[in-house]
């Protein structure tokens, strides 16, 4: 049996109703669907670059050069280190002790016992001096003042010289066979084997000094015993012993001292040549042999650093480094995945915190337009990269790119917004570098106070004021808090004064000074880079700061130059607009320098067809007489589109683009309206008239800016039809107007509250009272 509605039973009436999905489940929904799920897949992507810029899967290393420890660091786990000035203090022992190689020429030699056989060969048949050619004679002459400058039994005059000479010559025929080439040969050829050498050519830290080897027998030779001056002065008795075994009889022994000691003054500086090549082989072999000296450490027992004193580059910081890469080596998979979900959750609670304030408090269209939200993730990306990267320097330069950060998040998304997303990057890059409170701290301050004081950049001095308060700030926070954190007491083991221990704050503190102005220098300069960077911001976020406001609303703009050209009416009509709206929206707290910008070109789509437009028209003359209202209608709302087209091709920013196509909303076109409906009312069998084809097609303001530009721009406009604008009509044609666009819904997406629209409204009768002033009318003067 069927039921009417009025005679269903309770339960059917309960099960009949509809209830609206949760807020929760409804926004879940929507973050599932396709849109969402590209969001959601960015973020996880931006979570995972985190976690590898950090290397979130184990605990960061927290120590850098110039950190000042509280107490001595102990050794963790055992380990083991190379000493490198050990093993470079062996390795250059070992280079000390190597044999260099020098190439033997022993051709020298070999021709000064050929002169000297070849000398005496040609005076074996003359038996007088008086017969000697004058060659032989010259010889004879040196050989005999050689035998005069030495000491012993030395020949008196040249003739005594010859015989000796000539006892020699008549037991031997000179020839290479003979007995005194024989015994010449066996005292030089040791020489020309090993060599003879002034002085070495390699130094005492390229190669031993005592030995060498000689080439290209590779002979191992004393150096002491092939010097030139030791071998000079062993010739000579080297070869009177090799003639006496050679002759029997004495009476030939002057003679080969004679020419011994004429051989030793004839003797090379050197027959030898170093080897470069060779030789530095042979020092790298050497070096290769010697084995790394290794220091170990042993946990609870080895101390790594001592409290009190600054870590050192070259010091302590590669022994915790090498002690930090033993402990994360002894770290269980658990530990490292425990780790790994601590850190991503680090990264989901602050993904979470700054996108329900974004999604609640901010603008949605920062988490739900895909390229806004991958230009914020990227430049939190860049921050992090930037500070890992700075991190490793001795300057603690990571307060550079996060002061950078700050301020570009500050102006991209307000002082609000900057300051949050601030933190939360300090916070992240804390963690993620394993820094410490006051460290956190230092960075906080520098980040915050930044998105604080930066406010509206009407100068370009602006940015480097900013920059010096802040590097005032960082300077101060960080010698502050490190000083609360107890820095200055802390007790250096190594000083000891009547047997107590006291605190090294005498030398740590011109160390924290330092610091501290280390810090607030890298802020001004980050202020300083970021004044070059500002335009790359404005171009890249599309945010417009005062400063580039300032350069779009300058008169001679091309497209306000145009338009003053085109449509004079509509540019006084425009300046009129762009000076009321302006107080009127700092009256509310607006952005007022915004506004007059927007307004100066809110109508630039005029230009096309100034005559349209009543205040580009002359008098008597009406464009619109020979139009129907319906296309007039059109040429009236074409000039919002052709004006937002004329703006994207000169490349205007968003939020001027904005400006005008939101000036007039969706309101309606009321002088032609009423005509087509008078039209249709003389002609019953017209077609009915659709208010909806005489409104123009928004959107409506979605900003307080554009909503005070829209009422300027219609009290400006209808102001100029008062006949006498005394103050009272013109706040009754201020509250007309008013009331009219918030009945008309105009106001509902912009956010505007009744109390701001009360002082829209009063700034706008001040201001419109001002310009239409009363003045005395002075005698003989006609009425207008």
């Amino acid at each position: 049996m069927s039921t009417t509605p009025g005679n269903r039973t309770r339960s059917q009436r309960a099960a009949s109703l509809k209830f609206k999905e949760g807020g929760l489940r409804s926004h879940l929904a929507r973050l599932l669907e396709g849109p969402g799920i590209a969001r959601i897949g960015l973020a996880v992507l931006c979570c995972i670059l985190f976690v590898l810029i950090f290397r979130g899967w184990e605990p960061p290393f927290a120590y850098r050069e110039g950190d000042v420890p509280t107490r001595d660091i102990i050794a963790r786990v055992p380990f083991t280190i190379i000493d490198e000035q050990q093993t470079q203090a062996l390795r250059d022992k070992q280079r000390r002790e190597v044999l260099c190689f020098y190439a033997n020429d022993p051709q020298p030699i070999q021709r000064m016992a050929d002169d000297v056989l070849a000398a005496l060969r040609s005076m074996v048949e003359i038996q007088r001096i008086e017969d000697l050619p004058a060659e032989s004679r010259e010889w004879l002459e040196e050989l005999h003042a050689l035998a005069s400058n030495s000491a012993g039994g030395a020949p008196q005059d040249l003739s005594e010289t010859w015989r000796a000479l000539r006892a020699l010559l008549d037991r031997d025929d000179m020839q290479s066979s003979g007995k005194f080439a024989l015994a010449l040969q066996s005292t030089l050829e040791p020489i020309s084997e090993t060599g003879i050498i002034s002085t070495l050519s390699h130094d005492s830290d390229q190669g031993s000094q005592r030995s060498i080897i000689v080439l290209p027998e590779e002979v191992v030779v004393d150096v002491a015993r092939i010097r030139r001056s030791v071998v000079a002065e062993n010739l000579p008795q080297a070869l009177v012993q090799q003639v006496e075994r050679a002759f029997s009889t004495p009476d030939v022994v002057p003679a080969a001292q004679m020419i011994g000691k004429y051989l030793a003054q004839r003797l090379p500086k050197t027959t030898l040549t170093y080897d470069r090549e060779r030789s530095e082989q042979a020092r790298r072999r050497a070096e290769a042999t010697v084995p790394d000296a290794v220091v170990s450490y042993y946990p609870a027992v080895s101390r790594l650093a001592v409290a009190g004193q600054p870590l050192q580059r070259d010091k302590e910081l590669p022994l915790l480094w090498k002690e930090h890469q033993a402990w994360l080596e002894v770290l269980s998979p658990t530990e490292t995945l425990l780790h790994l979900v601590a850190f991503v959750g680090m990264i989901a609670a602050l993904y979470l915190l700054c996108g329900l304030y974004i999604y609640f408090q901010y603008d949605r269209d920062v988490l739900t337009h895909l390229p806004q939200l991958a230009r914020l993730l990227a430049t939190l990306l860049i921050a992090c990269w930037l500070c890992r990267l700075a991190a490793g320097l001795p300057l603690r330069g990571e307060i550079l790119p996060l002061t950078v950060a700050a301020l570009t998040l500050t102006i991209v998304y307000g002082r609000q917004m900057g300051l949050l997303l601030a933190s939360c990057l300090s916070l992240m890059v804390t963690l993620g570098l394993g820094f410490n409170l006051a460290e956190f701290v230092t960075l906080a301050a520098g980040a915050c106070s930044a998105s604080l004081l930066l406010g509206r950049i009407r100068t370009r001095t602006r940015l480097m004021f900013v920059g010096v308060m802040v590097g005032a700030i960082v300077a101060a926070t960080h010698a502050g808090v490190q000083t609360v954190m107890g820095l200055l007491h802390v007790v250096n083991p190594m000083q000891i004064e009547g047997g107590v221990l006291v605190t090294a704050w005498q030398s740590l503190l011109p160390h924290l000074l330092q610091q501290s102005v280390v810090l607030g220098g890298l802020a001004v300069v980050a202020a300083a880079l970021m004044t070059g960077l500002l335009p790359f911001v404005e171009r890249l976020f599309d945010v417009q700061t005062d400063l580039r406001l300032l350069e779009l609303g300058d008169a001679s703009h091309p497209l306000l130059r145009q338009l003053a050209q085109r449509a004079p009416g509509t540019y006084n009509h425009s300046i009129n607009v762009a000076a009321i709206a302006e107080a009127a929206a700092d009256a509310i707290g607006a952005h007022g320098l915004l506004t007059r910008v927007g307004a100066y070109f809110h109508d630039i789509g005029k230009m096309f067809k100034p005559n349209y437009f009543i205040e580009n028209q002359e008098q008597g003359a009406n464009c619109h007489a020979a139009l129907q209202p319906a296309m007039s209608t059109l040429v009236i709302i074409a000039h919002v589109k052709d004006g937002a087209d004329l703006a994207r091709q000169h490349h205007l920013p968003r939020r001027i683009i904005d400006f005008i196509e939101q000036h007039h909303g969706t309101t309606l076109v009321e002088y032609f309206y009423r005509q087509a409906t008078k039209q249709q009312e003389q002609d019953p069998n017209g077609e009915e008239v659709s208010e909806t084809s005489f409104r123009y097609p928004g959107p409506k303001p979605r900003s307080l800016e554009a909503a005070v530009l829209m009422l300027a721009d219609s009290v400006e406009s209808a102001s100029r039809a008062l006949v006498e604008p005394t103050p009272s009509r013109i706040q009754h044609l201020v509250e007309e107007i008013a009331m009219k666009k918030l009945l008309d819904g105009q106001f509902d997406e912009c956010g505007l509250t009744l109390n701001q629209l009360s002082i829209i409204k009063q700034s706008l009768v001040k201001s419109l009272t001002a310009i239409y002033h009363g003045r005395i009318k002075y005698p003989n003067q006609a009425s207008a």
